[in-house]
């Protein structure tokens, strides 16, 4: 009996990716963003992506909207200090000192000196709190991080100051595999050998020389890791420094710019020549010799500026060719699109505002690409916030707290006034209208409340409650005779009766009578209906209210 033949053994493909095949052999294998990799190659990728922020619109379009949508007017601090536990009944705010923090935070960040013209936030005195922001958010994203000293013995009232320190002054070639104190170095970061987290930072001093473009000669200074604020995003857990935002499109960005300026510059070769002059071959003999002096008014006749509707006539033997430009090309739009949308691509940007090209787009792409752009600005302001806003406010309220100006606020009770929110900057709604009615059928279904809605429009309900209050008043007026003095319940229910009597919802007679029943005086009731403006009611339109299409 024959042996039976063996069974053949059959490939099953894996991973594409995985193929190292005549194709794909020329792709390259990565470890990450390791250290060695970050050493070696972070000066020339930094140094590239700042010739782009000088050089090229796009860059400097990118940068400004980083500055704008991350930053914007600045962070909004909303102070929340309370007494009690929460859960428990005596859980409340502390609404004094929280608005007292807030207007101290304020005043530090913005405070300009009348007459040296320096501020106390910034160790230079050129720069407001927002200003600080908006340079390390450009640089964040340029350099791929950013550094801020916090000087705590500054010279102001808040004891407390900030210093942006340039990333190439922290030493990224400096690594050490154990330093005398156990720790190790990475990219000029002291970190903790078994967890890792930075103890300190090695700078090297700023150049005192104008002429000198960076620090790399001068001696290392090591500065302790809580006077130093050093902001990146991590694409990689073991990585020590912050990589240029864009570079995977870097490369991309620099060959277009170079296209487009060979392409500005043959089209303008074109222009400049618009006609030649020759004589046909195996004449040369038969034309007149332009280069002889008794031919000279001719040469300068056909060189000359032409006018329009001007006609010529040529010497014997010459004649002329009429040059059709081919610049720009006519695929030269489609062409950049096409390579721009890659690189708002590796940007994170939506086009058509990155390219300011709105060419084909409809309302709703428009409306689909600004929402999903917006999600990533919000995060990027949380990033920033976590990384810089907020330690530094922590910072900056130790400080507050330990001095006179604090206004006898008890440093030991410094968690309790550390409580807080920072607010990056938003946006108006896409769609105004439609939005504001999803909001209002949102708070009525209980889905959000009025301070979610508020707070996604860049508000603070609380406050504008308050604000309301106060214009409420300027409307009936600030004498004694008109606003009589009222508990918080009056004033809730006189609020009440005095908007609806503006918007024409009761006559005068009512709201006099409803403000009486709540305890207002009835000369004081009066005196804030007479005063009141009440809004004027089409009554024809609201006989015949027009028909929904």
């Amino acid at each position: 009996m024959d042996a039976p033949a063996p069974r053949r053994a059959f490939v099953v493909r894996g991973f594409d990716a995985a193929n190292v095949d005549r194709l794909l052999s020329g792709w390259r294998w990565d470890v990450g963003f390791t250290t060695a990799e970050i050493a070696a190659m972070l000066p020339i990728i930094r140094s590239r992506s700042r010739d782009l922020a000088k050089n090229s619109p796009q860059m400097k379009r990118w940068l400004q909207l980083i500055a704008i949508n991350v930053v914007g007017e600045g962070f909004a601090l909303k102070s929340t200090p309370h007494d009690g536990l929460p859960g428990a009944t005596n859980y409340r705010l502390d609404e004094t000192a929280a608005r007292f923090i807030q207007w101290h935070w304020w005043r530090w960040n913005t405070y300009r000196d009348p007459v040296t013209r320096l501020t106390w936030c910034d160790s230079s005195g050129r720069k407001t709190g927002a200003e600080i922001d908006r340079l390390n958010a450009k640089t964040w994203a340029r350099d791929g991080e950013y550094f801020i000293y916090v000087d705590t013995h500054a010279q102001n009232p808040y004891g407390i100051s900030l210093r942006i320190l340039r990333p190439d002054w922290c030493d990224h070639t400096y690594n050490v595999e154990k330093l005398p104190n156990g720790n190790m170095v990475h990219c000029g970061i002291e970190l903790d050998p078994i967890n890792r987290y930075p103890v300190a930072y090695y700078f090297h001093a700023p150049p005192r020389n104008a002429y000198v473009n960076n620090a790399t000669g001068n001696p290392l200074t090591r500065i302790p890791a809580y006077n130093i604020i050093h902001g990146f995003t991590q694409d990689d857990e073991n990585q020590p420094r912050g990589i240029p935002w864009g570079h995977a499109a870097m490369a991309k960005l620099k060959m277009l710019d170079l296209y487009d300026t060979a392409e500005l510059t043959a089209a303008r070769d074109e222009a400049c020549s618009v006609r030649t002059y020759y004589a046909p071959k195996g004449d040369e003999d038969k034309i007149s010799d332009l280069t002889a002096p008794e031919n000279s008014d001719v040469a300068d006749s056909l060189t000359a500026e032409k006018e329009p509707g001007q006609s010529e006539v040529l010497p014997i033997g010459w004649k002329q060719e009429v040059n059709t430009p081919q610049h720009p090309n006519r695929e030269l739009t489609a062409f950049k699109a096409s390579m721009l949308k890659d690189v708002a691509s590796g940007f994170g940007v939506e086009y058509s505002n990155f390219a300011n090209d709105w060419a084909g787009v409809s309302f709703s792409s428009v409306r689909v690409g600004t929402i999903s752009e917006r999600d990533m600005w919000v995060t990027l302001q949380n990033d920033m916030i976590s990384q810089c806003k907020s330690p530094i406010f922590l910072t900056w309220l130790r400080s507050f707290l330990s001095l006179s100006v604090s206004g006898g606020l008890p440093v030991s009770k410094f968690d309790k006034f550390s409580e807080h929110e920072m607010r990056g900057r938003r946006w108006m709604w896409v769609d105004p209208m439609k939005d504001m009615s999803a909001a209002l059928i949102a708070v009525d279904r209980k889905w959000k409340t009025n301070t979610q809605v508020a707070s996604d429009m860049g508000q603070d309900y609380s406050d504008n409650i308050e604000e309301s209050k106060r214009e409420t008043l300027m409307l009936v007026g600030d004498n004694k005779e008109s606003v009589p003095q009222l508990t918080g319940a009056q004033m809730t229910a006189a609020l009440v009766v005095v908007q609806s009597y503006a918007l024409g919802e009761i006559a005068a007679a009512a709201a006099v009578a409803l403000l009486t029943a709540a305890g207002v005086p009835q000369d004081a009731a009066e005196n804030m209906i007479n005063n009141q403006p009440v809004k004027e009611i089409n009554k024809d339109e609201n006989k015949n209210p027009p028909e929904e299409k």
